[in-house]
């Protein structure tokens, strides 16, 4: 079975993992220079948070997520406020 052509998110523990990475991954070469992101802290172990600088075509939120997990993003993410991301590591 096919899956979309989409972001997957939190799909770690699926039967599908390989190929719903390598979708993401797809996806994340042609949008990784569109935004300019910056790493801001750990807050503790396997989570990762990130400041959106510019953000001049609109990607949504789930695309800027996958831009700051670099194309990973099987444990998934969460918006902390308007233009910070937390990536979830497992």
């Amino acid at each position: 079975m096919s899956l979309a052509k989409k972001i997957y998110s939190g799909y770690a523990y699926s039967n599908d993992i390989i190929e719903m990475g390598k979708i993401n991954r797809e996806i994340y070469d042609r949008i990784k220079d569109k935004a300019v992101i910056e790493y801001s802290t750990i807050h503790h172990l396997g989570q990762s948070v990130y400041n959106i600088i510019r953000n001049p075509e609109n990607l949504t939120n789930i695309e800027l997520a996958l831009i700051c997990a670099n194309g990973n993003l099987c444990f998934g993410y969460c918006m902390r406020a308007r233009n910070q991301i937390e990536i979830y590591r497992g």
